[in-house]
């Protein structure tokens, strides 16, 4: 059933199930927290972000200033990533319900890409990380889009070089965890199929990412969505 206006205790129910499900003792202790803002914003409850927010503040690794402004460059950085997946509003509405509820102490005010430029450099660096998640896939993917080259810029110098390759914030497994939850929790089926498969590629095990679908799986649930195209991990495997 569809929450039109999930309240904080439905929300609040979410983020701690996500906590309790995700793999943690194998990828991080904050890497749920990147999963979970980037499939609830994508899945259409992008104010939720400063339920999120709120939630993990509260906790005492979050205790000081420094610490928050720590955590919400890692929120934020995953938000930017997320627009290459599912466009602009939604994560620009999840980082203003942030914003709203921030502390004057708490704000960061550092700029991740103040420095970018296009050219040969973002074009190497994208094409390198793409290179990792498709590897041999990558031709036949190209080859597809051959007829539509506007998309294999988008995919190398945009998607990937602006966006994906910086991990100078979120690494590649979180990365990973904000391009697989944006987009499984749109139910697409052939690039859910490429990220479980880079996702594994990049070294997070089977069970692991058997696991992060079953929480994107709870937040489609709690913003009223069926993941009815999507394969699992065990489908792509072979794959890998």
């Amino acid at each position: 059933m569809a929450l039109t206006e999930p309240t904080p205790e439905q929300t609040l129910k979410l983020f701690q199930d996500i906590e309790q499900h995700f793999p943690s003792k194998t990828l991080g202790e904050d890497k749920w927290q990147i999963l979970a803002i980037a499939s609830v914003a994508g899945g259409g409850h992008p104010a939720c972000a400063a339920d999120l927010y709120k939630y993990l503040i509260s906790q005492p690794q979050y205790r000081e200033p420094e610490q928050r402004k720590a955590l919400i460059r890692r929120l934020r950085e995953a938000l930017v990533k997320l627009v290459s997946v599912v466009g602009v509003p939604k994560p620009l509405e999840a980082i203003f319900s942030i914003a709203d509820i921030e502390r004057d102490e708490d704000k960061d005010y550092s700029f991740s890409r103040e420095k970018w430029q296009s050219g040969e450099e973002n074009a190497k660096r994208g094409a390198d990380w793409l290179a990792q998640i498709y590897k041999h896939n990558d031709a036949s993917t190209a080859a597809r889009m051959a007829a539509h080259k506007d998309f294999r810029w988008l995919s190398i110098e945009i998607t990937y070089g602006l966006y994906l390759s910086d991990h100078s914030i979120l690494d590649a497994v979180d990365t990973e965890l904000v391009v697989l939850s944006g987009i499984m929790i749109q139910n697409l089926k052939t690039e859910t199929g490429w990220h479980l498969r880079g996702t594994r590629r990049i070294g997070v095990s089977f069970d692991d990412v058997e696991l992060i679908q079953q929480c994107i799986e709870k937040v489609a649930t709690f913003c009223g969505l069926q993941l009815t195209r999507v394969p699992r991990v065990r489908d792509i495997e072979h794959e890998v």
